[in-house]
């Protein structure tokens, strides 16, 4: 009992946060060898095999095409959500505003309880089983989300249903 997490835990900060209201148990990325990157180059080939050059360049457009949606539903929603950086890739990066943050002019001690309500609103996610979505800090803004859109079944309903899901999972946390 516990010799994955004993030989592989790297206990990055970035990627596993102490500030989690729900069993860490469920996040094995410090259980495996690649911590959250399990056999990456293995299922790269696999899919590139079955798909062709040509495939592997639609389904990343398509991917592309997702995210940029994403981030067009993120702007129409921006009393909601507040868009962090423009993607370069798969990654959107932004922030949840709950009620008591909407219509409060941005600044660093806004940031930093929008970074106490990723902690709440994933927890709440945990807990409703609905959708997951993953949140980090980095050098220049505490906790925001971070979707990545990585898998073909993937539809604009899907994205839809996630930020109205968000949006019905938090629209009342509180922060101090």
């Amino acid at each position: 009992m516990g010799i994955l997490l004993s030989c592989n835990a790297m206990s990055a900060e970035y990627l596993f946060m102490t500030d989690k209201i729900y069993d860490p148990r469920f996040d094995t990325g410090d259980k495996v060898i690649q911590c959250g990157r399990h056999n990456d180059i293995f299922k790269l080939w696999l899919q590139w095999r079955g798909k062709g050059t040509s495939g592997f360049e639609r389904l990343m457009d398509r991917l592309m095409e997702l995210s940029e949606y994403m981030v067009r539903r993120i702007r129409e929603q921006s009393d909601k959500f507040h868009l962090i950086l423009e993607p370069e890739m798969v990654n959107v990066s932004f922030w949840y505003l709950p009620k008591q943050l909407r219509g409060i002019p941005h600044d660093q001690h806004k940031e930093i309880k929008l970074g106490k309500v990723c902690a709440k609103l994933k927890g709440r996610m945990m807990q409703a089983g609905t959708i997951m979505v993953g949140y980090q800090p980095d050098d220049r803004r505490p906790n925001f989300f971070r979707n990545i859109i990585s898998s073909a079944a993937v539809t604009e309903k899907d994205v839809d249903f996630l930020l109205s899901e968000m949006d019905r999972l938090g629209h009342d946390i509180i922060v101090d």
